[in-house]
């Protein structure tokens, strides 16, 4: 099927270490440690990211040393601070901030600020719910070029 990336168990045991670093931790996992835990070398894993990236499973730093973002998390600061019981880390937009507390299967909650107004906004999950009062999440790009321009979006 042509425009169909194909990952190697290789890849996948790449994004599953980088996964778990995020929700053990809230951070991304460094080039090195994620070398270790594939048995394999940078080179070898700066390899899986690109394809990783290709597949639209992860997005890799601007050098290939490393993850800049998995969604719903983001390895560099954001205006989207997600606290849980268990950690802090960052979400790559409002729509990311809700997918980290469900993808955690936690609680979560975010104090930010409109991009247009500069009013403040807190909202979160709560009991497996959205909780807090009003406000809109604008997509402004559709889903379909998501990947376009992955920091855009």
């Amino acid at each position: 099927m042509s425009g169909v990336i194909e990952l190697t168990d290789f890849d996948w045991t790449v994004r599953t270490f980088i996964y778990r670093s995020f929700a053990e931790s809230g951070r991304a996992p460094v080039l090195g440690a994620m070398a270790a835990a594939a048995g394999a070398t940078e080179h070898q894993v700066r390899a899986s990211l690109q394809r990783l990236f290709e597949a639209h499973e992860i997005a890799p730093l601007a050098s290939g040393n490393g993850v800049w973002m998995a969604n719903p998390f983001s390895a560099v600061p954001t205006d989207f601070v997600v606290e849980t019981p268990d950690m802090t880390c960052y979400a790559n937009c409002a729509w990311d901030a809700l997918g980290v507390p469900a993808i955690l299967g936690t609680d979560g909650w975010t104090r930010t600020h409109c991009a247009e107004s500069g009013d403040e906004i807190e909202f979160g999950i709560q009991a497996g719910s959205l909780a807090s009062g009003e406000g809109v999440i604008h997509l402004v790009t559709p889903l379909r070029h998501a990947w376009d321009d992955i920091g855009f979006t």
